[in-house]
């Protein structure tokens, strides 16, 4: 039986387990998006015993920033560090990948988006004010956007990293197209579904192209909005087909416009993946206040993902995914050893 620490494959890739550390924005790198040394020493710690890494958002272009000390994965001058961040974690022997992504409407400049004036519901993000006023994209500022994205990956194929992440949640650009609630166009950037994941796949096309086709690409799909008139989990589960059709190698499903839960019950995302990972032909990843060990094996063994992240536990312990090991173990539910190995 499939469970928390047990092996898995991921195209090329080998996990020794099935915790991921998932993209948490830190906002520790410089100003102008560089690896700083707190940054890399916060993911050293973190990748000891992890099965998987997957490193902070990290804006593709200078106009796609959200936080003033965002990672940045904008300029080829920024590789240097990102090769010496993706150095420090293999180290570790954890593979890692790097989340790549564009704010649009919450930009810090230069707000753009599918529709001129944005849904107050992105004044959930932090924003004291709905956003207003952020420019509408043409149809050539997409296609620049979608060429910003390959070239971000490619810098990260550069940069050492085992796999890029396309960001297509929590009310950022790609998101913001994939909602009705933000998405009001009407030509064929917005309306039906189909449509209004005609950028997002593009997107996942281009990355493709630069990339090669051994390089896994996830990606992180808001696949429930929790809000009345935005997209369901029933419509999320043709977009996630969709998005594997396109070349999508595994899915990370967490929140859209409505965002997370703070205070949500333990794996409260989960439902997510017993929904959407029956459709699917490719890994799922779920994350959620996950806060034990014994919860992230629960939803392994009941199949409703096959990865779990583990956010705010990580960030709190860095030895979290070793002493879980430890307890499940001296509660038998790992009998052997060899199914989990870790330097301490």
């Amino acid at each position: 039986m499939e469970s928390l620490f047990s092996n898995l494959k991921i195209k090329n890739l080998i996990l020794k387990n099935r915790i991921v550390l998932p993209p948490m924005a830190l906002d520790i790198a410089s100003e102008k998006g560089e690896v700083t040394p707190n940054l890399i020493e916060h993911y050293r710690l973190r990748a000891q015993g992890t099965g998987l890494i997957i490193v902070e958002h990290s804006y593709v272009s200078r106009n796609g920033k959200a936080h003033p000390c965002q990672l940045g994965i904008y300029d080829d001058e920024l590789i240097k560090g990102l090769e010496h961040l993706a150095k420090e974690i293999h180290r570790e022997g954890t593979p890692v990948g790097i989340q790549i992504s564009h704010a649009g409407a919450r930009a810090l400049m230069s707000p753009c988006g599918p529709s001129s004036v944005q849904s107050k519901y992105l004044a959930r993000f932090g924003r004291k004010e709905p956003v207003k006023g952020s420019k509408k994209l043409s149809r050539e500022s997409i296609r620049q956007i979608v060429d910003e994205f390959a070239q971000a990956a490619y810098r990260a194929q550069l940069a050492g990293f085992d796999f890029v992440e396309i960001h297509g949640a929590h009310g950022y650009l790609l998101n913001q197209f994939y909602s009705p609630l933000t998405n009001l166009r009407h030509d064929e950037y917005g309306g039906t579904l189909e449509k209004r994941l005609r950028f997002p796949i593009e997107v996942v096309k281009a990355v493709r192209g630069a990339v090669g086709e051994n390089m896994p690409i996830f990606y992180r799909l808001g696949a429930d909005d929790r809000l009345e008139g935005g997209n369901s989990i029933e419509e999320s589960i043709i977009a996630a087909r969709l998005l594997q059709d396109a070349g999508v190698d595994c899915l990370d499903l967490s929140g859209g416009i409505g965002g997370y839960l703070k205070n949500g019950p333990e794996g409260f995302f989960a439902y997510m993946g017993k929904a959407i990972k029956p459709a699917l032909d490719i890994p799922v990843i779920v994350t959620g206040g996950i806060k034990t060990g014994i919860k992230a094996n629960e939803i392994i063994a009941k199949k409703s993902a096959d990865l779990v992240g583990v956010g705010r536990s990580l960030l709190q312990d860095s030895k979290w995914a070793y002493k879980q090991w430890l307890k499940m173990k001296s509660n038998q539910h790992l009998i052997e050893e060899k199914d989990y190995m870790i330097s301490v």
